[in-house]
């Protein structure tokens, strides 16, 4: 049945700006197809683009030193976005779904989830700076998870300042140099719709869930922090790093994370995304 007219109606300055993100992903998924995980990646990553391999390094330096493989297509990875956001400014923005990895030679396929942060260069055109994926059991299913979290943040900030405070907060108040996090202050950070991304497992969702599940794996974390991209707006960011683990035996785990941090009505940095990788994979 079609729609009515009276719904209609012109899209706003955010439809257009996620409208050409969740466009820019999807020719990135084409082209791999196309041409292969190479050349796609090669044209589409930031000068700066960090990708987890498991430890983050710059995509375009790490990929154009290994040598081309002879068969571009031997490899194929799929994918296309889930949901997506962007920051006040339309000039920062993340896109996510699931993905399957499969060769010629296994054609058994890898089932996951990416995340990436996108950032429109000087040209205006959308460029990725960050991309990190888990591994999950089964296809995942973002449905269940709810409305894509977004920003809140209408006020004025300086970003330089907002991401020196964010490197600062997750140096001092949880760096290794501190006492650490444990899950009732991780419980006091997260956004309402938090998505918690851990490899082997389905994405999880929502304040009360993320939180439960984090305590039921950790008493405490440290996070080392690499580097942080702010909006233009100040009103979403990403941060990457290091981070060390205790379980309840206790027995340290380290590995890498990547936070998506969205700023709320109140001006609040709140974590929406919390993605880490355990850096034996």
């Amino acid at each position: 049945m079609p729609f009515a007219p009276a719904l209609a109606h012109e899209p706003d300055a955010e439809e257009i700006a996620l409208g050409a993100l969740v466009d820019a992903e999807l020719a990135f998924a084409r082209m791999s197809a196309e041409r292969g995980m190479r050349a796609a990646f090669l044209a589409n990553f930031a000068e700066d683009g960090i990708a987890f391999e498991p430890a983050p390094v710059r995509l375009r330096e790490a990929w154009s030193a290994r040598p081309a493989p002879a068969d571009p297509l031997a490899m194929r990875l799929d994918w296309k976005p889930a949901q997506a956001g962007v920051a006040r400014s339309f000039d920062f923005g993340y896109t996510t779904g699931p993905f399957t990895l499969s060769s010629a030679a296994q054609p058994a396929q890898t089932q996951g989830v990416f995340f990436s942060v996108w950032r429109r260069n000087a040209s205006g055109a959308w460029e990725v700076i960050l991309d990190v994926g888990i591994a999950t059991p089964v296809a995942a299913d973002f449905v269940p998870l709810g409305a894509s979290p977004r920003p809140h943040f209408k006020g004025r900030a300086n970003p330089r300042d907002e991401r020196r405070r964010l490197l600062e907060r997750e140096s001092n108040a949880f760096g290794a140099g501190a006492a650490g996090l444990t899950p009732t202050g991780y419980a006091q950070l997260i956004a309402a719709d938090i998505r918690l991304h851990r490899d082997g497992a389905a994405p999880i969702a929502s304040r009360g869930d993320v939180a439960a599940e984090v305590a039921r794996r950790m008493s405490r974390v440290w996070w080392t922090p690499l580097d942080a991209r702010v909006s233009a707006a100040s009103d979403m960011a990403v941060t990457w790093g290091r981070y060390r683990e205790i379980d309840h035996v206790p027995q340290p785990r380290d590995g890498y994370y990547a936070h998506l941090w969205l700023r709320n009505a109140a001006g609040r940095w709140k974590l929406a995304y919390d993605i880490a990788l355990p850096a034996g994979l």
